[in-house]
């Protein structure tokens, strides 16, 4: 093919609606901006712009090195972000839903991947989100190794677009965390979350939608997921075994997901009055008519992460956290069950 068909071929296709030579553009800004931030747990060999990436982990030190992943989203929060022009906070919000979740089991993330898919590729949208995107693996010393931009005319309305997250991490498995390290008599520590993090944001938008009063509370809204990039350091500078498991709170909130944690004949039984339900998400709750008891299967309520703790060592773990200004305290307790219930909510 000549040079020039292929010219024709560019200007048929952007006539179509996909405009090529933009999205090159971006590729190369995104080759240009710093992406690897994870040098102590690997390097990019050969990162964005190939057809597939290639990374060096650094396995120094473990025994038994399993490789973890996770993949997410932000869901029906983007359409907020979108309406109200604020973008930068969904990148942070999409590293923090997977990264978030490499954490749960003792893992530490090492590269990433984004899926950024919209009807016509703007520019400064694409740019706000991979800046936050960039800030988030920053925070969590996590490399952008790679990634996918769609123009996609047609399944996509003017300025919509959608996100995915791909996250590779590591794990010793002997410092592996699980279910099955929970015991009758372990504590429940209450790690605090940023807001309402990325869940539930259809009944959010809806609660907007019918109540101007809402419209206050759009900047609270839109505030990012917190990256809970500590727990790793909190991990290492605890006795081994002395942290069982850890809940990370997303959809189906503290019920749905700390009942994962739990092992059978065994209950988590939380106090809602110990977890610090931050005073603007009160005041939307109450604007609204429900109670915390009404929602906490919905959203966090406060508290991002349930992480399940030795109690002999829960002082050593309180003031870890302390030191990373995410102190919320004891929450509950590991209980046998009762009925096979797995979590208790006290009000």
């Amino acid at each position: 093919m000549s040079q020039a068909d292929g010219g024709k071929g560019k200007e048929l296709y952007r006539d179509a609606g996909v405009d090529v030579d933009k999205g090159d553009r971006l590729v190369d800004w995104l080759q240009d901006s710093g992406t690897n931030h994870s040098r102590r747990r690997g390097e990019i060999v050969s990162g964005i712009g190939g057809f597939a990436a290639l990374y060096r982990p650094n396995l120094s030190g473990m025994q038994d090195p399993l490789i973890i992943s996770s993949t997410d989203g932000v869901g029906t929060k983007l359409l907020l972000g979108i309406e109200n022009n604020k973008l930068t906070g969904l990148g942070i919000d999409l590293v923090a839903m997977c990264v978030n979740d490499l954490y749960c089991v003792g893992g530490a993330p090492m590269f990433f991947l984004d899926y950024f898919a919209t009807g016509k590729l703007d520019e400064r949208q694409f740019q706000d989100v991979l800046t936050g995107i960039k800030d988030g693996l920053k925070k969590c010393e996590t490399a952008l190794i790679g990634g996918e931009t769609a123009e996609l005319p047609g399944l996509y309305g003017q300025s919509h677009f959608d996100l995915a997250g791909f996250v590779v991490g590591i794990v010793d498995r002997a410092k592996m965390l699980s279910a099955t390290h929970v015991r009758e008599g372990d504590v429940i520590f209450g790690l605090k979350s940023s807001g309402f993090h990325s869940n539930g944001y259809s009944l959010l938008r809806r609660w907007v939608k019918d109540n101007p009063k809402m419209k206050t509370y759009i900047d609270q809204l839109l505030i990012p997921t917190q990256i809970y990039s500590e727990i790793p350091d909190i991990l290492a500078a605890m006795p081994q075994g002395s942290v069982k498991a850890i809940a990370h709170i997303t959809g189906g909130g503290i019920s749905g997901n700390m009942e994962r944690v739990i092992p059978d004949g065994l209950c988590a039984n939380i106090e809602l009055v110990k977890i610090a339900t931050p005073p603007w998400m009160s005041e939307i709750f109450n604007l609204n008519n429900v109670t915390r008891m009404e929602v906490e299967s919905t959203f966090n309520l406060g508290m991002g992460m349930a992480v399940v703790v030795d109690a002999n060592l829960a002082s050593n773990f309180e003031k870890q956290a302390a030191a990373f200004g995410n102190n919320m305290g004891i929450v509950g307790t590991i209980k046998r069950s009762v009925n096979s219930e797995k979590v208790r909510l006290l009000d």
